[in-house]
C-alpha cells in the first residue's frame, strides 16, 4: 500500500514538473515574441538603409518600391520615385531617353553619391557626345519578374529609346524578404497575409518564426557561400528556366516596340577567384544571350582584370568584399566605361 502511494506521488511530481516546464517553455516563447516585436518596431535602419528607403507597391508584380521624396545622408529619391534628378514624363523629341533598369547593383547600393553610380555616370559621359537623358530605375532586391513588370507598367510609360537592363545571378530568386517601412514584404506571395486569428495566419506572422527562419536561410547561404560551385547548381533548376524565359519575352517586348535593349552581365564576386570559362552559370547566362540575339556586355573580363592589377583586393571593386557583389564606384565605373565603349562601337 506504501509502495502504491509512494508511487502515486512521483507520478504527481513528475506530472507537475513537466507542467511547470511546459509552462515556462510557453512562457519563453510568449515572452521572445513580444521582445522581438518590440525590437523590429523600434530598430533603426540596416546598414544600407533600406527600411525606410522603401515602401509597400501597389504596382502589379513588384511588391515594393522606392518611397518618393525619401533623403538620408546615404540616399536621396526623386519625387516619381526613383534614384537621380527630377525628370519630366514627357521627353523633348531631341532627347535620346535611356532607361536602366535592375536591382541594387543598378539602384548603386553602398556607393552614396549619386553621381558614381553607372547611370549618373553614364548620364555625364554621353551628354558629351549627344543630347541624352539617363534614368535610374534599379530597386534593391528586385528579380527578373519584378523588372519586368515594371519595364510594363512603369518603363514603358515614360517612352525610351534604349533600354539597360543590369543582370545578376541571383536574378532567379523567387523567394525574397525585404523590410519595408511599411513592414516585410515578401515574393513568397504576391498577396499580403491576410489578417485572421487562425493558428496558421498567426505563425506566418510570427516575429519568432521569422527570425528564426531567418536564422536558418543565412547559415545556408553561408554554406553556399564557400561552395565554389554555387552559382552552377542554379542552372540546372526550374526557375533559371523560367527566368531566361522571362528575359526572351523582355526581349521581344522591347523588340516589338523598337526599343533597343542591352542586358549587363554583373559577375558574382566569387565567379572571379577563377577564369570564366571554369563558371557554367557564366558560360549558359552569355550562350543564352546569343541564341535569343540579346546585346550584351560582358563585366567579368573588366572586373577580372581590375582585381589582377590590384592584388585581387576586393574592397577595391566591391563595397564590402568578398562576401559582398555590390560594386564600389570604381566597380560602377567600370561598368560605366563599357557601356559607353559599346554605343560608340555601334555607330
Amino acid at each position: 500500500m506504501d509502495s502504491h502511494r509512494k508511487s502515486s506521488r512521483l507520478v504527481k511530481k513528475k506530472s507537475f514538473s513537466f507542467l511547470i516546464l511546459f509552462v515556462t517553455i510557453i512562457a519563453m516563447l510568449f515572452l521572445s515574441e513580444i521582445v522581438l516585436r518590440l525590437l523590429h518596431n523600434s530598430r533603426p535602419q540596416n546598414e544600407f538603409g533600406l527600411n525606410t528607403l522603401l515602401r509597400k507597391s501597389t504596382v502589379p508584380g513588384l511588391q515594393w518600391e522606392l518611397t518618393p521624396g525619401f533623403t538620408s545622408e546615404k540616399y536621396t529619391i526623386n519625387s516619381q520615385g526613383f534614384r537621380g534628378v527630377e525628370f519630366t514624363v514627357n521627353k523633348d523629341s531631341s532627347v535620346k531617353r535611356i532607361a536602366c533598369i535592375g536591382d541594387s547593383h543598378c539602384f548603386g547600393l553602398g556607393v552614396y553619391e549619386d553621381a558614381r553610380i553607372y547611370p549618373s555616370l553614364l548620364q555625364e559621359k554621353l551628354s558629351t557626345q549627344q543630347r541624352v537623358e539617363v534614368l535610374n530605375f534599379g530597386v534593391p532586391g528586385y528579380n527578373t519578374w519584378q523588372e519586368f513588370s515594371q519595364l510594363q507598367n512603369v518603363v514603358l510609360e515614360l517612352k525610351p529609346d534604349i533600354v539597360i537592363l543590369g543582370f545578376f545571378f541571383n536574378d532567379s530568386d523567387g523567394n525574397t524578404r525585404i523590410t519595408t517601412k511599411d513592414g516585410i514584404q515578401s515574393l513568397r506571395s504576391q498577396n499580403p497575409v491576410a489578417q485572421s486569428t487562425s493558428y496558421t495566419s498567426w505563425l506566418k506572422q510570427s516575429r519568432l518564426v521569422l527570425a528564426l527562419k531567418e536564422v536558418f536561410e543565412i547559415g545556408v547561404l553561408a554554406l553556399f557561400d564557400y561552395h565554389p560551385n554555387y552559382i552552377d547548381l542554379k542552372i540546372k533548376t526550374e526557375r533559371w528556366s523560367e527566368m531566361k524565359s522571362m528575359l526572351a519575352q523582355m526581349a521581344s517586348l522591347l523588340r516589338e516596340k523598337q526599343i533597343q535593349f542591352l542586358v549587363v552581365v554583373f559577375p558574382m564576386t566569387y565567379q572571379l577567384t577563377a577564369p570564366e570559362s571554369e563558371s557554367a552559370a557564366q558560360q549558359d547566362i552569355l550562350s543564352f544571350l546569343q541564341e535569343q540575339q540579346i546585346d550584351f556586355i560582358n563585366l567579368f573580363p573588366r572586373f577580372r582584370q581590375f582585381l589582377q592589377q590590384n592584388d585581387f583586393d576586393y574592397k577595391k571593386l566591391i563595397v564590402k568584399g568578398i562576401r559582398d557583389s555590390h560594386p564600389t564606384a570604381a566597380g560602377h565605373a567600370l561598368t560605366a566605361e563599357a557601356i559607353v565603349k559599346y554605343f560608340q562601337s555601334m555607330k
